[in-house]
């Protein structure tokens, strides 16, 4: 049997009796026929919980305690109550009694609850006729009355029956039941829905369900109902099988109705897909030594068609046409690397995908910098396998050899510094499918580099200032090829001819150690007879200008068409007020020429207005834009935004086109039961990507 403890600090009085392990402390007290009644301030403490009161009865024959006026009771850090009286039921249950004029409050989700009376168990708090909510007590933004409740003291879980929820003093909407989560701890239950309108889609509707029975796993189905499209069903399993690994399985499925598909002229009644996802460290390298790494990434993805994932995620349409499968293993210690790669292509723009160029698998040796002879002698070999695989077209296995010897010194004090090495390039490739050339080619190339630099710095009054001054020169010495090399759809080679590159950086630091100043500069100049001397310019200059305030721009210019060729700018702005950020994005090479601007500005403490634009200069088109205001309190928020953007789709010609989407969309969240997404979309006509 436990006991009870009763320590008496104004009267030198003992008392035991064979209940549970509950003390108490007060200043007085006195036994009058079995009932002990003790008041002046009474606390009463065990394992479980902290109850203090006013004044205190407790029967000996039933082992009952009574506790009156300012009742309050603290079980845990985070879970307190109030009331005026409080009756618990030792002998039944340890933490059983009945409340009135009842308040919990539970700190780490900020919900309340308040009612007339409340009956409590070892496991549950019994509500009638109360409110909910984690909004101010006094004029809440909102709340859920119900007329019964309970309350899981283990799994922190609420339930209520006939829930009325209120915006303000306003009704909304009525529930008969209504069940969620007073803490952020994993557990089966239905997720936040989405739902909304689209002018050609008619209703939406998905309804996450999560299953978590287990810390090791997890699943989450979501299907969803397009009224006027169709319906299907995505779902993802999650897994850790080790401290060291996450995996994902996924798959979905989407039914398109015959009528919908004929007017849109879709290529495909059905878009499913399936995935895998597994990242695992510490695989084999156990094995092998405390100096070992190793990792294994799995990303296998399949789909028919762009619509698969468009259907999945309405809030990001921007997916590239190349939709990549990868399987990557290395294996390192500290004098080399070896790794196996994988790549495989689904070209979403292709009625099928017998076109497409599949590297499966690439093998790589790769031997890291280590002296040879005497310590100011280094060199690195690296080795490499490609196979290139497709149904349809030329396929090649090409073998890659590359060993460069460098030997370093330095003059006047390390200030300048020298090295020259020596360096040979083998390369052989085999193809197959061919009909009109070699069926092999084979490329060998040996070249010596000489190079000299200086590496500065000085401590100014304000600023500190490293500065990087180094010379480059190639000298081309043997090179021979025999058979076909097809330099534009494999892996080009670069033939060294005689250059000299020139290189120029500097760091400005501030007093405090912060880098404010990064400039970087380098030029190529060639020897050869070539109608322009000079390869294109590369400089990059990144300014911090103050913690607010970054300013950053890296550009490729070309000598021989009088241009800027390759150029990226970003600009960024934070304080206490907004952001803002705004990137300039242009590459000739790739057809890339667009700006994009994303801005938050705060009007006051909880709200703001947001906006994001990307703009193609060559297509002089808008590809994506919103806008929108949020407020976010502390038991609630909501965003509101306007968005346009284009989704790709796939045509019954095979050919790909898109389809211009705009639309109003409501996200708002009450904690910590959730939050309801809603959109309201109208579809324009399609047109040819």
């Amino acid at each position: 049997m436990r006991k009870i403890y009763l320590f008496l600090f104004a009267l030198p009085f003992f008392l035991t009796a064979e209940i549970q392990n509950v003390e108490f402390v007060t200043q007085k007290i006195r036994s009058e026929n079995g009932t002990v009644f003790a008041q002046g301030g009474v606390v009463v403490y065990s394992e479980q919980y902290l109850i203090t009161a006013e004044r205190a009865k407790y029967n000996t024959q039933n082992n009952s305690l009574e506790l009156f006026d300012n009742v309050s009771f603290f079980r845990g850090s985070n879970e307190a109550a109030r009331s005026d009286y409080l009756f618990v039921d030792l002998e039944k249950d340890k933490t059983s009694g009945n409340f009135s004029n009842f308040f919990l409050f539970n700190k780490e989700s900020k919900l309340w609850v308040t009612c007339s009376n409340v009956s409590s168990t070892s496991e549950m708090y019994l509500a009638n006729k109360a409110v909910v909510s984690s909004c101010n007590v006094e004029d809440p933004d909102w709340k859920i009355t119900f007329t019964s409740g309970e309350l899981n003291k283990e799994s922190s879980f609420l339930h209520l029956y006939n829930a009325l929820f209120y915006a303000g003093d306003l009704p909304v909407f009525y529930l008969p039941y209504f069940a969620f989560p007073t803490d952020d701890t994993r557990r089966t239950g239905l997720l936040r829905p989405k739902m909304g309108y689209e002018k050609d889609e008619g209703l939406f509707f998905e309804q996450p369900f999560y299953f978590a029975p287990y810390d090791e796993w997890d699943l989450e189905i979501d299907p969803q109902v397009r009224l006027d499209r169709g319906h299907g069903f995505y779902g993802i399993f999650r897994f850790a099988d080790s401290i060291y690994s996450k995996g994902e399985i996924t798959s979905g499925i989407f039914q398109e109705k015959d009528n919908y598909a004929k007017i849109e002229d879709l290529k495909n009644r059905k878009h499913y897909g399936y995935g895998f996802f597994y990242d695992r460290s510490r695989l084999f390298s156990p094995f092998f030594g405390n100096s070992t790494e190793d990792g294994l990434m799995v990303d296998l993805r399949y789909l028919n068609d762009i619509d698969y994932l468009n259907l999945q995620d309405d809030d990001s349409n921007n997916f590239d046409r190349l939709v990549t499968s990868r399987l990557n293993y290395f294996l390192r210690d500290e004098k080399s690397y070896a790794g196996v790669y994988s790549k495989y292509f689904i070209d979403t723009d292709q009625s099928n995908n017998d076109y497409t160029l599949q590297e499966i698998p690439t093998l790589q040796y790769h031997k890291f910098l280590d002296s040879a002879f005497v310590n100011n002698i280094q060199y690195s070999i690296d080795m490499q396998y490609h196979n290139y695989y497709r149904k349809t077209g030329l396929e090649a296995q090409q073998l890659e050899f590359q060993l460069p010897a460098t030997l370093y010194w330095q003059m006047f004090d390390d200030v300048l510094r020298f090295s020259v090495s020596e360096n040979i390039y083998f390369m052989r490739v085999n193809y197959d499918g061919v009909t009109t050339q070699d069926s092999y080619g084979q490329y060998f190339r040996n070249y010596h580099t000489l190079s000299s630099y200086t590496d500065l710095a000085k401590a100014y009054e304000n600023f500190f200032h490293k500065i990087y001054f180094g010379a480059e020169y190639i000298i081309p010495s043997f090179e021979k090829q025999k058979g076909y090399l097809d330099r534009d759809e494999f892996v080009p080679i670069n033939t060294e001819t005689e250059q000299a590159a020139f290189k120029f950086n500097q760091y400005f630091y501030n007093t405090d150690g912060r880098k404010i100043v990064s400039h970087t500069m380098r030029q190529p100049y060639y020897f050869e007879d070539y109608e322009y001397k000079y390869a294109p310019l590369e400089n990059r200059i990144e300014l911090d200008i103050s913690p607010s305030l970054s300013l950053s721009n890296e550009l490729r210019y070309s000598h021989q068409e009088s241009k800027i060729v390759k150029s990226i700018s970003y600009a960024s702005y934070e304080n206490g007020i907004g952001t803002f950020y705004l990137s300039h994005t242009y590459n000739k090479d790739e057809n890339n020429n667009y700006f994009a601007l994303r801005a938050q500005s705060k009007i006051f403490k909880n709200s703001s207005f947001f906006g994001e634009i990307q703009y193609d200069v060559d297509g002089s088109f808008t590809k994506a834009w919103n806008i929108g205001f949020a407020q976010s309190k502390d038991c609630w928020d909501y965003k509101i935004m306007y968005k346009e953007d284009i989704a790709p789709k796939l045509t019954s010609s095979g050919k790909a086109s898109s389809v211009d989407k705009r639309g109003i969309y409501l996200l708002f969240n009450l904690y910590p039961l959730g939050g309801m997404k809603y959109e309201y979309s109208l579809a324009e006509s399609s047109k040819d990507l």
